[in-house]
């Protein structure tokens, strides 16, 4: 739900449907769930109200919302799933981790559970953790792109560049549209000088969102190392205006001479 929607307009619709399905950000997992309108204090009514909250960036008031649930319920997945995401998105890691964790115990045979454990892992700054979890999740479905891609990251981190290059080229495969995929597998061919490779990548990414100010930022130093001064200037144009500050110090020190 969109955030512009009024929390009276949204319960109005919800009353109707008598179910309530939210996306969470871009991590393309579904809650669904029915929605107990005549009870304000039923468990999931917490959830529903907490995963409203979260998407329109009141995270302290969902995460007591969703105590307040897991309190009531303490075992369902989602809600130590979701209450995860939110505690995440705080900084509160290790109970991030560990709520995570919760619903991987409830629910292991489930990647999304193992998926939102990486994840946290991931942003606690664990990447071997976080590498561990993904190849789990993958054993249960190894055809979730976002598995690959995230897994990717982690491999970045624990510099494998070539190991990253393959679960890349593996999201890529699977999704030939996903934008994520093509910026990371750009960025690793640029550290490992593969600077053709990477123009190729962003301009991936371009052909989907031309007004990706990182790929237009990363494209253009691609091509100033291959001398390609013109170009790599005129990337470095259109992303300053886009407001990628890296890319206006480009445009500045390397153009302006």
């Amino acid at each position: 739900f969109s955030s512009a929607i009024s929390l009276k307009a949204q319960t109005q619709y919800l009353k109707e449907l008598q179910t309530d399905t939210i996306l969470v950000n871009d991590r393309d997992i579904f809650f669904t769930l029915p929605y107990d309108i005549a009870d304000e204090n039923s468990a999931n009514r917490y959830f529903t109200d907490a995963n409203y909250q979260y998407q329109s960036g009141n995270l302290v008031y969902a995460a007591n919302l969703m105590k307040k649930a897991i309190k009531k319920q303490p075992n369902r997945y989602e809600y130590y799933q979701l209450q995860a995401f939110i505690l995440m998105d705080l900084g509160d890691h290790k109970n991030s981790v560990k709520h995570a964790e919760r619903a991987v115990l409830l629910h292991s045979r489930d990647w999304k559970m193992l998926y939102c454990l990486a994840l946290t892992k991931y942003a606690a700054k664990d990447f071997l953790g976080a590498n561990i979890e993904y190849s789990r999740a993958l054993e249960i479905d190894p055809a979730q792109y976002l598995l690959y891609e995230g897994r990717a990251h982690t491999k970045t981190e624990l510099n494998d560049p070539l190991g990253a290059l393959q679960d890349f080229d593996l999201a890529v495969m699977i999704k030939p549209t996903y934008i994520k995929a093509y910026l990371g597998r750009g960025q690793v061919n640029y550290k490992l000088g593969k600077f053709r490779e990477a123009v190729a990548d962003f301009t991936s990414v371009l052909l989907r969102d031309p007004s990706n100010a990182n790929a237009l930022y990363f494209r253009g130093i691609s091509r100033k190392m291959l001398g390609d001064m013109i170009n790599a200037c005129s990337d470095f144009e259109k992303s300053s205006k886009l407001g990628k500050a890296e890319a206006f110090k480009e445009l500045k020190n390397t153009c302006s001479k």
